[in-house]
């Protein structure tokens, strides 16, 4: 069973309804409403979901299985806080629990640190915008290689994902203050490398 995603007569941009109005929709039982949450969703999803583990069709059918779990469950679900970091958390799991089912913990970790670490958080998507000189640019790589997988997590979930502190707690299962001190930690573990470097 897949999610299939139609267009009605008088079809709405996801992009302009609210989550939080889509998911009352949603736990109403309005299928239009998982089909629009699914859409505004879905590329953030694979992205992150690729950048954990490069398998394009298990990302895929993980994306489909969330969805339809999620339509599946509707009237027991409450209303999250934030639904992006709800879906994204609740992604996160399942495609932890795939690749557990089919490699030890030992071969699950290095997956993770080799495919999504590595991957996830190149230069060019924290440096949006920014113009700065190549050398400048590898310092920085450097820098970022230098941290620890959650440190590394913790920037890529703030720069490239945009989630907010509160967000970036629920999907790393972890509370606020650790969030912090993270994100803090790395960046300041990054101005020191690049400057100790220069």
């Amino acid at each position: 069973m897949s999610i299939k995603v139609t267009k009605p007569r008088e079809w709405e941009n996801p992009f302009e309804t609210e989550p939080e109005m889509l998911w009352s929709q949603l736990q109403m039982g309005n299928k239009e409403a998982v089909s629009k949450l699914f859409c505004r969703y879905y590329s953030k999803l694979y992205n992150y979901g690729y950048n954990i583990i490069p398998d394009r069709e298990l990302v895929r059918d993980c994306i489909q299985e969330l969805f339809l779990t999620l339509w599946n469950k509707r009237e027991g679900i409450n209303e999250p806080h934030s639904v992006k970091a709800y879906l994204i958390s609740s992604f996160r799991r399942l495609i932890f629990r795939k690749l557990n089912k089919h490699r030890n913990r030992k071969k699950r970790n290095q997956v993770y640190t080799d495919n999504f670490l590595e991957e996830s958080c190149n230069v060019e998507e924290l440096m949006v915008h920014c113009e700065t000189k190549k050398e400048l640019k590898q310092k920085l790589e450097e820098a970022i290689d230098s941290l620890s997988d959650r440190q590394k997590e913790s920037i890529y979930l703030k720069f490239y994902q945009g989630l907010t502190t509160d967000e970036i707690s629920i999907v790393m299962e972890v509370n606020k203050q650790s969030v912090y001190n993270h994100v803090s930690v790395a960046i300041s573990n990054m101005q020191n490398y690049i400057e100790v470097g220069s």
